[in-house]
């Protein structure tokens, strides 16, 4: 059976060769151009009578040959691998010898690897205990060094925190007792600092009210003036056709200049509205008023007058 399968390639290799081989001819036969037919004939006759003007020969055009195409190259069968023979009963019993040998070596070698692995994997065990046993001595010996030293720190530690407290005690006490000096000193000094700074503190309300009451009474008396020097100006303008018990009070507001900010305004009438009228049209017929010397604005910028038709007259 085996040897029907391994046969049978070999005949279908030939079949297909043979059928590459007959295409190519049958190909090559049908692109030959066949050789008659291709170039017209042409018959000529003679006789023995003089020849007649023949007639002039008509170009026949010759026909165009049509190229044929080119054969395409047909390509060769890949050559198949030939297949080998079967293998004898002698080199099978060889091959399953040498076989059967390799796997006695290859499972005498993994044994091998298993008692070496085994091996290597005791001593590591013993050398990771002997690791341990020494590590732990080691943290041991180390705890109980950590141990007498944090004792004996300790206990310095204590020690230097009872001389510092008692010197802390001494430091504190003296500094008390300084403080306490300071202090006594600080609060006579701030005793007499208070006494000194009220006696210059009503010294200096005594002399601004002083000065302040100078000062309003100066500014009083330049009002006084200024508003005297108004009514001079106002007597000017004016027309005594009234009765001289009449009399109106009148609220001026001037500018830095002594000019009129406004109209200016009656605050309390006369009863007679010509007379207030004449008043205020004598106040803007007299202004600009000029600036009182040493009053601050603040002072002139409103000022309050009490014309009388008396006193008007008498200008």
């Amino acid at each position: 059976m085996k040897e029907h399968k391994r046969i049978w390639p070999l005949v279908l290799a030939i079949a297909l060769n043979g059928a590459i081989l007959v295409a190519l001819f049958w190909s090559f036969h049908m692109n030959v151009p066949s050789s008659t037919g291709d170039t017209p004939m042409q018959a000529q006759l003679s006789s023995g009578m003089p020849p007649a003007a023949a007639p002039q020969p008509v170009a026949v055009p010759q026909p165009v040959p049509v190229p044929q195409p080119a054969p395409k190259p047909v390509p060769l069968p890949k050559p198949k691998p030939s297949t080998p023979p079967p293998p004898s009963a002698a080199q099978m019993a060889a091959e399953k010898s040498a076989q059967e040998k390799a796997a006695a070596e290859k499972q005498a070698a993994e044994k091998r690897a298993e008692e070496l692995a085994a091996r290597a994997a005791q001593e590591k065990a013993a050398q990771r205990a002997a690791d341990k046993a020494a590590a732990e001595k080691a943290a041991a010996q180390k705890a109980a060094a950590q141990k007498a030293a944090a004792a004996k720190a300790a206990a310095e530690k204590q020690a230097a925190q009872k001389a510092a407290a008692v010197q802390r005690a001494a430091a504190l006490k003296q500094q008390l007792a300084e403080q306490q000096a300071k202090a006594a000193e600080a609060a006579r000094a701030k005793a007499l600092q208070q006494q000194m700074e009220a006696g210059a503190k009503r010294q200096a309300e005594a002399n601004m009210a002083a000065a302040l009451a100078k000062q309003a009474a100066e500014n009083q008396r330049l009002s006084t003036i200024f508003g005297s020097e108004i009514a001079e100006r106002v007597k000017r303008h004016w027309q005594p056709v009234f009765a001289p018990n009449l009399h109106c009070r009148v609220s001026i507001e001037l500018s830095p200049q002594g000019q009129l900010e406004g109209a200016p305004a009656i605050t309390q009438s006369s009863g007679n509205a010509q007379f207030d009228s004449a008043v205020i049209a004598a106040i803007e017929a007299a202004a600009p008023f000029p600036p009182p010397i040493g009053l601050s604005y603040s002072e002139f910028k409103v000022v309050n007058i009490v014309f009388s038709a008396k006193e008007l007259s008498n200008g």
